[in-house]
């Protein structure tokens, strides 16, 4: 088989994604020919797929792909994406050797879209996956086997690496983000962080954090245009007919875009979720600087001070801890919780200063 090389498409990548037990390594390697011009996944593509241990040469693969496709019928876009429980025990969020429908965007299994970018149908690819950064990635050292049990998802061996190969057999048009409208956009942005909480909730810390970064990122193209907030009929008296005709324009406005103000309380929201993932993560250096994005979008927010001063406290910026925690209670003086935290942070500065006020007693006497 001939194997055409194509400017701009690199024969293999690699990459990092998020699975519930940590960071992986992904490495991609297409299996037979490339062409211009071809049709790919794209964000909300319905794909159908097929995920097995790599165990054939290319060609072999590729005979199996075409008998494969010849047999099975392709996607309809009324159809569901496939729904599979997320596990902490696998890397694979899919079960082997079985068609399984995947909604691009989604994040089901973020190892599974990272392939499907840039795959036509009928193709497939190679992957291998590997611990990535074990020593400060939590659960990074999760098994990679692919081995199916009975009724579960789930990947069971203590193997730090493992090879498979993805099957594209069909799938729906999607969508780039840039072609999207604002609504659409926001749609997206409110199902990402509606899907962080409940990965949060069942203890998900990784798919969370993942889901709120990927409203983020949407979010952040929709600066700017948002909607005006409707003006109250009470306000309305004594303009003129010019302003009338305006608030007119405005009534008819796109509703699922929206308003600069509950586009900056679910930006902020987002930050603040983000913040406290990456604060159980352990990446407290994120966490405080999603904190205080949160803080600068809604510094009414008693959580994302809250966040703040707890980052900040396991950082050992102690001053910037005492001033979040103190913060809280001028917006809420009556916060047990913040009252408690800064009364930690307070007695780490006293230590603090003793100790410093010991070594310059030493230093001249």
């Amino acid at each position: 088989m001939t194997t055409v090389r194509v400017p701009g498409i690199p024969r293999e990548t690699s990459w990092v994604s998020a699975c519930p037990g940590g960071l992986w390594e992904v490495r991609r390697r297409w299996l037979g020919e490339r062409q211009r011009g071809d049709l790919t996944p794209m964000m909300g593509s319905l794909c159908k797929v097929k995920v097995r241990r790599s165990t054939v040469t290319e060609g072999e693969t590729q005979h199996t792909a075409s008998q494969e496709q010849e047999s099975t019928a392709s996607v309809d876009s009324g159809e569901q994406a496939t729904s599979y429980p997320r596990s902490q025990d696998s890397v694979l969020q899919l079960p082997l050797d079985e068609w399984c429908l995947l909604r691009m965007g989604e994040g089901q299994c973020d190892i599974t879209e990272g392939c499907l970018e840039g795959m036509r149908a009928g193709q497939m690819c190679e992957f291998t996956i590997s611990a990535w950064n074990a020593e400060n990635s939590k659960g990074a050292g999760s098994d990679a086997n692919g081995t199916q049990t009975e009724n579960t998802t789930g990947q069971g061996s203590s193997r730090q690496s493992d090879c498979f190969t993805l099957q594209l057999h069909s799938f729906t048009p999607g969508q780039e983000s840039w072609q999207m409208t604002p609504g659409e956009k926001w749609a997206w942005v409110l199902s990402h962080k509606q899907r962080g909480g409940q990965r949060f909730g069942k203890g998900d810390i990784w798919g969370a954090a993942d889901c709120y970064c990927r409203a983020v990122k949407l979010a952040i193209t929709l600066n700017g245009k948002t909607r005006k907030k409707p003006v109250d009929e009470a306000s309305k008296e004594g303009v003129d007919e010019e302003d009338d005709d305006d608030d007119d324009e405005e009534a008819g406005a796109d509703i699922s875009i929206p308003t600069e103000e509950e586009y900056k309380t679910v930006k902020a929201e987002l930050h603040c979720n983000l913040s406290l993932c990456q604060l159980k993560l352990g990446q407290l250096g994120k966490s405080r600087d999603s904190s205080i994005k949160a803080t600068e979008l809604n510094p009414k927010s008693t959580k994302a001070w809250y966040r703040l001063g707890q980052a900040c406290l396991q950082l050992g910026e102690l001053e910037e801890s005492r001033m979040a925690f103190g913060k809280i209670l001028e917006l809420q003086p009556d916060s047990a919780s913040a009252r408690t935290a800064l009364k930690q942070v307070n007695s780490r500065l006293k230590d603090l200063d003793s100790k410093l006020g010991q070594r310059l007693s030493k230093m001249f006497n």
